[in-house]
């Protein structure tokens, strides 16, 4: 088989797992309740904590303290200017590196 069929292969099967799996679901777990992962109380999963859970999750957070993790955090102005203050480098370094790499290797092997 050439790399091209094998390629060809995961990309049909990833197109008909992705049309299996919708992100819509309407997946529910199986108790209404949780325990908060920080304070212990009870509490009923919103469509916050239930997303979380087709997500994967297995820890919650009540309401409270999802909105005081909230408040700790920078706000995404922040993170937004850190991160556009910041970006770039790394990607030209690697973009300067392994362009003359690959045509080296390219001219080796002809």
């Amino acid at each position: 088989m050439t790399l091209e069929v094998l390629f060809g292969a995961a990309v049909i099967l990833a197109v008909v797992l992705s049309l299996l799996t919708k992100p819509g679901s309407k997946r529910q777990p199986p108790i209404q309740f949780f325990k908060c992962a920080r304070c212990n109380t009870t509490a009923r999963h919103t469509s916050r904590t239930i997303e979380a859970w087709r997500n994967g999750k297995t820890t919650f957070f009540c309401q409270a303290c999802h909105a005081k993790w909230l408040q700790s955090r920078p706000s995404q102005e922040q993170v937004t200017s850190f991160r556009s203050r910041n970006s770039g480098c790394l990607g030209v370094v690697a973009l300067l590196v392994l362009v003359p790499v690959d045509i080296a290797l390219a001219l080796a092997h002809t």
